[in-house]
Parts: structure tokens; sequence; C-alpha cells
């Protein structure tokens, strides 16, 4: 409460002089108080509260309605915003869907494929739509990045390509070569893409630490280039790429990891043909797959196992190893290996049944038949990881040498990629290994009827009947296929973990906006003598110090209502129930609004 002097005071020698002596506050006043943020969130509630007071008469009152379905929709903002999303991750952890013995201390990688930054290449629109598209994509991207590092927590984290969406587009050096101005444009290409450069990629970079920042203790690999960041084939920029390495690192790489041999290979370069200078690294680096030396293998990067058996290192070869001494190999590639058209990608794939087969501007569905092969047996991988096609599929190979050769191609990571369900791909590692080489199982018998055991090599003629030219193949001469590996034989399980569907997500927002507009229409029109008799009628206090208290007599009144007037009619409009409508969804919007920008804010 504040205090005034009721007289003045004798000035003093040192006091300054001041005309308003009187009814001056002291220093106790709250008025010499500097206000924080709670007082100032007070005194805009009381301000708020004071003025609703003076004018309840016209403005409606919070009903026990409106209270209920905002309430409805802060649990509605909660479910979607947070539930939903931990939940999600969550079913996925490594012990629910893990098949190893009970000592086993697997080696957990997550694969993350085709996040595509969104930017001004992948729609045509502009303005508010495309700023607000480019919002929820990068908060999407943000939330399924931390969640899966925070209730996963994998040892590390490869990334399959495509990192950005339009990358090959902006230009990494003003003065282009001849041969990449050469490559054809972009036919739907927009008129402001020639005015961004190098300094709009460096944006774009910088967006996508912000989303994916490596948590302490996570190795990620990001060197992999996919289509949309340097071209395909023989659209292909050297500098594009020269940037991309620079930034990322090569392309081209192997190292180990959970006593398994990783293998990743530029494919969008590889499938060049005419240019030396674009494929001459990857096809090196092939080459020299075989021809390493002991020095160089002992320099791979490699983890830390906690499996005391796991944590002996091979021994350095001194010679070529043979299939059964080396470890189980794991290729990366951005474009899928080839197969038939038709073959089934399994029951996780959401359109279609198969991977399409064709080409198109700087993009190709699968790798050719010949590079296919030709990376599988310089590899000689036993598991195969690619993206690109941004749906899910899990196929089945049949390459002689190493029989059964199994590839996963990984889903996209958001939600703009044409994807309902946006996923990873969740990879366990467990290889017990020894220092010396297997001894082989004896070959099963032969079935009856004298052929050959199911493992046996190709011979020349059976390749050429599986993969060579189509008039000449020959279904006859097809060697049998070697049995399914099972149980100890696996060293490698895959899981696909699946996001939340956020069109699904806004669609429901729809549907519950809707729903909410009904119900307040309905119990308008159902109010609607109660609210026209407040709007019309009524009487307002003219002088509140005279209202006639209860238990105060007539005589005491005067009898007259002297102290009241009755109010004249306002005129209201044909759509004064629209005016209704509108502040009691204004009023739950505001607060459901406000809720969901805090939520978003501090995800």
């Amino acid at each position: 409460m504040i205090r005034y002097a009721t007289s003045p005071r004798p000035p003093s020698v040192n006091d300054v002089t001041s005309p308003h002596l009187y009814h001056r506050p002291r220093p106790s006043s709250r008025a010499h108080q500097r206000p924080t943020p709670i007082t100032f969130l007070y005194s805009l509630w009381r301000s708020y509260t004071s003025r609703c007071r003076r004018h309840r008469s016209s403005l409606p009152r919070w009903s026990p309605l409106t209270v209920l379905l905002t309430s409805a929709w802060l649990l509605l903002v909660v479910y979607y915003e947070r539930y939903i999303w931990t939940a999600a991750v969550s079913a996925c952890r490594w012990e629910t869907w893990e098949k190893w013995p009970a000592d086993a201390t697997p080696h957990r990688v997550a694969l993350v494929a085709d996040p595509q930054l969104v930017d001004i290449h992948t729609y045509s629109r502009r303005g508010f739509s495309l700023a607000a598209t480019i919002f929820y994509s990068d908060r999407y991207l943000a939330r399924a990045w931390s969640l899966m590092n925070q209730e996963l927590a994998p040892t590390e984290a490869y990334f399959l390509g495509d990192l950005f969406d339009g990358g090959r587009e902006w230009a990494a050096s003003s003065r282009a070569g001849k041969k990449e101005k050469a490559i054809s444009h972009d036919p739907h290409e927009e008129k402001d893409w020639r005015r961004k450069g190098m300094a709009y990629w460096l944006e774009e970079f910088k967006r996508f630490e912000g989303i994916f920042e490596a948590p302490p203790g996570v190795r990620t690999k990001r060197g992999m280039p996919g289509n949309h960041d340097l071209g395909f084939g023989g659209g292909v920029k050297l500098s594009a790429r020269g940037r991309f390495s620079a930034f990322f690192g090569e392309g081209n790489d192997r190292w180990t990891a959970g006593n398994h041999t990783w293998v990743m290979v530029d494919s969008v370069s590889l499938s060049n043909e005419a240019d030396p200078e674009i494929y001459s690294a990857a096809h090196e680096f092939l080459d020299g797959l075989d021809a390493m030396t002991a020095d160089v293998v002992a320099k791979w990067p490699r983890i830390v196992e906690t499996n005391p058996i796991a944590a002996k290192p091979p021994p350095p070869p001194t010679a070529p190893q043979t299939p059964q001494q080396r470890q189980p190999t794991v290729l990366l590639t951005h474009v899928p290996l080839y197969r038939e058209k038709g073959t089934p990608c399994g029951p996780l794939r959401e359109k279609g049944t198969a991977i399409p087969i064709w080409r198109g501007y700087q993009y190709q569905n699968v790798l050719t038949q010949g590079l296919s092969s030709d990376l599988l047996k310089k590899t000689h991988a036993k598991y195969v990881f690619s993206g690109d096609d941004h749906d899910a599929c899990d196929v089945t190979h049949m390459y002689g040498p190493q029989g059964r050769v199994r590839e996963w191609t990984v889903k996209s990571m958001s939600w703009t990629m044409g994807v309902r369900r946006p996923g990873f791909e969740m990879v366990s590692m467990w290889n017990p290994g020894t220092t010396e080489p297997p001894a082989l199982p004896p070959p099963p018998p032969p079935p009856p009827g004298g052929d050959a055991p199911a493992r046996a090599p190709e011979t020349p003629a059976e390749l050429t009947a599986r993969l060579g030219p189509a008039d000449e193949r020959n279904t006859e001469h097809l060697a049998p296929p070697p049995p399914e590996v099972h149980g100890g034989e696996d060293t490698l399980q895959s899981h696909l973990c699946l996001l939340p569907d956020q069109i699904g997500i806004f669609l429901t927002y729809l549907k519950c906006l809707g729903v909410t507009a009904v119900i307040v229409c309905v119990n308008v029109w159902w109010t609607r003598r109660d609210r026209r008799a407040r709007r019309e009628g009524g009487v307002v206090e003219v002088l509140p110090m005279a209202q006639a208290w209860k238990g105060m007599s007539v005589r005491e009144d005067g009898g007259q209502g002297k102290y009241w007037k009755p109010r004249p009619r306002q005129a209201l409009g044909r759509f004064w129930w629209a005016t209704e409508i509108a502040v009691e969804m204004g009023r739950m919007a505001a607060v459901a609004a406000a809720f969901y920008a805090v939520l978003l804010w501090r995800w």
C-alpha cells in the first residue's frame, strides 16, 4: 500500500527543494521498485481482468464448455508433439528386437538416409509457404536425430547421401570449367537458382550442422555423396564433389567396426563411364581393396569393443585373405544395386511393391547390372545398405562366390520426401571372432539325384546364364540357390525404426479444429437467448457505491431505484452470433497456439 505524507517537512540543508512537497511518495512505495517479469505479467493480467470487469455486460465469460475444449486442445498438443515421438522411438529399443545370446555385447550403428534439407530447389512455391515447410522439416529432422541419440544411444551413425536437396545446383566457384558448363540444366529450373552460389550452400551447411549435431562419443560418417549433392554419372560436377569432400570427408572409405569391415563407395561418381577424372578415384579404391598391405590394414579406424573376445583385432594379414578368413563385409552405397524389374521389397514398403527401374535428369533408381556385380566381387560384401529411393526395400541378391547377399534400402528421415512414415535403420552386429580362421563345416550331402552341393562356386556358364546378356541367358544352366543362412552364421541384424506421420498430425489438427468449431456453433445456438439478452438488455451501474447490498430494504433505497438507470437497448447486427463464435474460438486458439509455440521452442 502506498503511503503519502500529510504535511510538509522542513527543508534541510542538503535537501533539494521541490514544489511537490505534498503527496510525495515515500521510498517505501512500490513506485520506486523496478518491475520484474512476474510483476509485469501480473499487471497485464490485472489490466485485462479490470477491462473485462468494466465490459462484462457485453463480453462473454469463460463458460465451462470453453474451458473443457481448451483443456482438450492442450492435451492433444502434448500427445502429438511429445508423447507420440517418445513412444515411437522408445518402441525401437535394441532389446526389443535383437536376438543375440544372453552374454553377447553387440556393436550398434544407426543409418540415416536422404535427409535432403528443403530449399528453393525442392518446391516452386516461395514466401510464407516455403518458409513454413522449411521450418517444420528442420524441426522434424532435429527431433528425430536428438531422440535417436537420447533414447537409443548408438555407438556410430552413418549417412547414406543426399544431405541437401539442391546441393548440386549451387556452384562451388564462379568460374566453371568447360565440362561443367556442358552439363544440361534442370528442366524445372527456377529463375532464382542462377543467383545462388557458394554463399547459399554455406548457409545450407550451417543448417545441416545445427540439425545433426554429433553427440559426444558417437562417431559419425557423412562423406557419402548422393545425386542431389553432386549429380549422377555424367552429370557429376567436379567442383561440387571437391567442396563436398572438403566439408564432409571422402566418399570412398574403409574401416572396421564391431568385427565387421565397412566399405563406403561413391556410387554416383562410379556410374560415370565417360570421364576418367570423375570415376578413376572410385575404381582405384575398389581395385586396391584386395591389394592392401598389412601396414594399411593396421591403420584402419577401429572402435574399441567391450567384449574381450571381440576386442582382439585380427592378426595383420601377410597375404590376401581368403573369403573364409575375412571379417564379414558391409557395403554402403547411395544408389541401390541392380535387381530385376518387379522384385518385391517386402512388407515395410509404403508405395508399391518394388523399386521402379528407370532413370531421368541426374538420377537413376538402381545401378547397372555390371556395376553391381563388380561391387559385390571386389568388396566381398555379405550385407548391403543403400538409400536414394526414400522408401524401404529388403531384397536378397544371388552372387556365386558369396551366395546370398542381403540388401536393405533405408527409408528417408524427412517427411517431405514422399513417405508418410519416415525412419532410420538400426544395425546390431555381434561377431565374437577368433584369432585363427574357423574351420569350414563339412559340405552337406548331395541330395538324391547326384546334383552338386548348393554352395559350390558358380561356373562361367552358370554366371553367364544368370548375369550375361539377355540373348545368352539359359535358365537350364543356373546354379541351384545356396541354403539360407541361419543362427550362428548371421553376424548382423537390422531393424527399421519408423517415425511419426507428420502429415497425419497436421490432418488430425485440422479435423479437431473442425469438430471444435461445430461444438462452439451448437453451443452458441443453444444459448442464443441468454447471449442476446446479455447484449441487448440488462442494467448498468452508474454509481457502484450505491449498489443495493443484500439486506437493504426498499425504504433505504427510496423505493424508486434512484441509483440505477436502465441501459438503452443496443441494436445488434444480423450476424451478432458470428462475433460470439469468433470470441470463443479466438480464446481457445490463443491459449493452444501459445502452448504449442512453447513446446516447439523448448524441444
